[in-house]
């Protein structure tokens, strides 16, 4: 049997993650890095395109408008806004139909 001395030397770790998963051990988890999502509007080819994005940190329109130069050359970025739900990656792209009124 333990004394009092050992059992209070020991090191249990308690962790939880969002999804309801309880992990209970001496040794803790690597911790993951997160994304952030933003939108940006970019302005290429004479038409406006929403841009969906994930990086670790929000970036200058001149980064993003530097990164973007070699699939998109001559783009534009007007705009990056932080999107509310929970290196750079576009998600997702729409253009912006004037004639429609409606992002394509």
């Amino acid at each position: 049997m333990k004394s009092f001395k050992q059992f209070l030397s020991e090191s249990v770790t308690i962790q939880g993650d969002f999804t309801g998963n309880m992990y209970i051990g001496g040794s803790s988890q690597e911790p993951r890095q997160v994304g952030e999502n933003y939108v940006a509007d970019v302005m290429w080819n004479g038409s406006l395109y929403r841009m969906e994005l994930t990086c670790e940190g929000m970036p200058s329109n001149k980064e993003l408008s530097e990164q973007l130069q070699s699939e998109y050359p001559g783009a534009i970025v007007h705009n990056i806004y932080p999107v509310q739900e929970g290196s750079v990656n576009i998600t997702r792209t729409k253009r912006y139909h004037p004639s429609k009124l409606d992002w394509v």
